[in-house]
């Protein structure tokens, strides 16, 4: 893995809403029945990605182990059907993310043979013998050109984040320049620049999604970088509201529609949720609250007498509701579901294709590094995360498949995973394991066995016990809380404590 931050992550570790997922075991425990196939309008690629993705999720979700933090959330673009995944608390991004990062760091220290992690490098472009893809070159910070051979899996995302003069949204989508962008500078066009410069295609590099729930901070109506407000909040019941303090949107329709709906509705924009409906994401709201993206007010009449209005004239549903949590929000570049030609049936499933459609040996893609086929879904709450998940497996699987042609063993992530946390801490505990035959349960011994057995305990004495390696002393959650800005963050995931900071 080359890594051009200091930190793995990139832009899911942002998500804020989770990962939708029809189908899936925690809808069926929930007793949800759901076939998804209100997702497949949008023809062949969009019915294989909904009835593939369960599965993907499921091995994603078990090999992380992080199925005691999920919780099922109602969220925009899926009707009245509650299938995005969240987490009980925190961001789902950040804590599906870093136990990701935590395990693949797990992988790098026990099988440094399979897993190499190289950070702070940029790759600068594709090796290529001919039209064949066979490695690449990158260089650390301050260093000299270096390269890598074999297949490459292009995961560096889309390029929302880049708005300067040159950059792709400039090229293809100037109407986009005029909204604030909620990515940052990792997603700038990376993978785009890579792929064609060794041959690869691209489509819809005109096709950019909006969200409605980017907030508009106190003080920074103008920053052109804006934090996204969890869409969670108005599957809970949040409303969005107009100056004249009136609904202007069906709230779970996809943020595509919600962003349309707003140009033709009078700013500033609200999203307001009351107290009771805010008790089901009541970490986010919290979250929001200190962070003065939200804030709390006592009634809907002094969040009307705050936007210089009676009380009257706000809108029904938020009449009588009692406390209100409000964040200023507005329509903000999100994703982008154009980028590089990548194959979907079985032939070409995750390999990057040329202009002509045709698969370039050595070189495959996922994420919103490449063109997504159905860019309506695009925009449903939760379908990034998926698609990731969907195509990151399918990207794997090809590549896995190339090496195995080519005479390499192949190992299942999972085999791998499980040696690595299995292993002895210790070498010559694991020697003397080696060198200890194999026993006999005791009701299987004979009487002469038996008497053998305790006559050299008895010669022995006592079994002393294996010295323990207790570790480094834990770190207290005390001492965890006093690392919670963004110059120094410190994150809990599954018992273990990962410092984040950026």
């Amino acid at each position: 893995i080359i890594e051009k931050e200091d930190n793995l992550g990139g832009n899911a570790s942002k998500a804020t809403a989770g990962i939708a997922a029809p189908g899936s075991s925690i809808q069926k425990a929930a007793g949800v029945s759901d076939d998804g196939a209100d997702l497949m309008s949008e023809g062949d690629a969009a019915k294989h990605f909904v009835e593939a993705s369960s599965k993907d999720v499921e091995w994603f979700t078990k090999i992380l182990g992080v199925d005691s933090e999920l919780v099922l959330r109602l969220t925009p673009g899926h009707g009245r059907v509650a299938r995005t995944i969240g987490t009980k608390t925190h961001f789902p991004g950040a804590v599906i993310t870093y136990a990701v990062i935590h395990l693949l760091q797990e992988v790098a220290q026990g099988r440094p043979d399979r897993l190499q992690i190289i950070s702070s490098a940029r790759v600068t472009r594709l090796l290529t013998a001919g039209t064949r893809v066979v490695g690449v070159e990158f260089s650390r910070e301050g260093g000299q050109a270096e390269s890598l051979r074999g297949s490459v899996v292009v995961t560096a995302g889309g390029y929302a984040g880049s708005l300067e003069k040159g950059s792709l949204v400039a090229k293809h989508a100037a109407k986009f320049l005029k909204f604030a962008t909620t990515n940052d500078e990792r997603a700038n066009g990376d993978s785009i620049a890579l792929g064609t410069a060794a041959g690869a295609g691209t489509a819809n590099l005109d096709k950019l999604q909006l969200t409605p729930f980017a907030a508009v901070l106190p003080g920074q109506a103008d920053a052109q970088f804006k934090v996204v407000v969890s869409d969670a909040i108005a599957g809970a019941g949040g409303k969005l509201i107009d100056a004249t303090g009136k609904r202007f949107c069906d709230e779970m329709m996809s943020a595509q529609e919600c962003a349309d709906a707003m140009t033709k509705a009078r700013s500033p924009f609200r999203l307001v949720i009351n107290a009771k409906q805010a008790e089901s994401v009541q970490w986010l709201v919290d979250f929001y609250t200190q962070r003065r993206v939200m804030k709390k007010f006592g009634s809907v009449g002094e969040l009307a007498s705050m936007m210089r209005l009676s009380g009257s004239a706000m809108d029904p549903a938020l009449q009588g509701s009692g406390a209100l949590f409000v964040a200023e929000v507005t329509s903000a570049l999100y994703t982008c579901s154009g980028g590089l030609n990548t194959g979907w049936t079985q032939d070409v499933a995750g390999k990057v294709l040329n202009a002509s459609g045709q698969p370039i040996d050595g070189l495959f893609a996922a994420g919103e590094a490449t063109s997504v086929p159905f860019p309506k879904l695009w925009s449903v709450s939760g379908i990034a995360l998926l698609y990731c998940i969907y195509s990151g497996r399918m990207a794997g699987r090809a590549a896995a498949g190339m090496v195995s042609a080519n005479g390499s063993a192949v190992q299942d992530l999972r085999e791998i995973i499980a040696g690595v946390m299995n292993k002895p801490s210790s070498g010559d505990a694991a020697a003397v394991e080696e060198k200890r035959p194999a026993e006999k349960p005791l009701d299987e011994m004979t009487k002469e066995e038996l008497i053998a057995m305790v006559k050299d305990l008895e010669a022995k004495g006592p079994m002393r016990s294996a010295p323990v390696d207790e570790g480094p002393k834990g770190i207290t959650m005390e001492e965890v809380k006093k690392h919670s800005t963004k110059e120094d963050a410190w994150l809990v995931v599954n018992g273990d404590v990962i410092d984040v900071t950026k």
